[in-house]
């Protein structure tokens, strides 16, 4: 079964790669979910981070076995286009069940509203798991994920605790 990876765009990359790679380790979850899917949302605020997110995480998906990784991009005219990025969430959710696959939504990168539609999103369509990536400390917001120490990070699954 395929695994598909659901999030929203970060003016970081580490915001958008880090919740992949803890998923892909494991970190934190009962079994490691290496997605063979991902999508992104981009919106003109992001600049070139999504560009190198894609390149990454092409990469780690490579490194953890998937062949041809599937990488999807989304748009928005405005980050505050609501209904684009509540229909971003909506529609790769929807299009992930139809094909059987496991489906996670990621809270982590993007702005506080769009977290909250991703949640709301993630709720409201059944996703199988909704992750949001941890940091103990500010001082490794800028660090990518095999930097950080593992006591100093965790990928929680919000469908294990509600």
């Amino acid at each position: 079964m395929d695994n598909v990876w659901v999030s929203s765009g970060s003016t970081t990359v580490e915001a958008m790669v880090n919740p992949i790679a803890a998923a892909c380790a494991g970190d934190g979850l009962d079994s490691a979910f290496v997605p063979d899917t991902v999508y992104f949302l981009d919106n003109p605020g992001l600049g070139d981070a999504l560009s190198d997110t894609k390149v990454l995480t092409r990469t780690l998906l490579e490194q953890y076995g998937v062949e041809s990784p599937t990488i999807k991009t989304g748009n928005v005219d405005h980050e505050t286009d609501f209904q684009g990025i509540a229909t971003h969430f909506q529609e790769a959710i929807t299009e992930a069940h139809d094909a059987a696959a496991n489906v996670a939504v990621d809270v982590t990168p993007g702005r506080k509203f769009m977290s909250v539609i991703a949640f709301n999103a993630g709720m409201t369509y059944d996703a199988d798991h909704i992750f949001y990536f941890y940091l103990e400390s500010s001082d490794y917001f800028s660090r990518i994920y095999p930097e950080i120490p593992r006591t100093a990070a965790r990928l929680y699954d919000f469908t294990e605790i509600l």
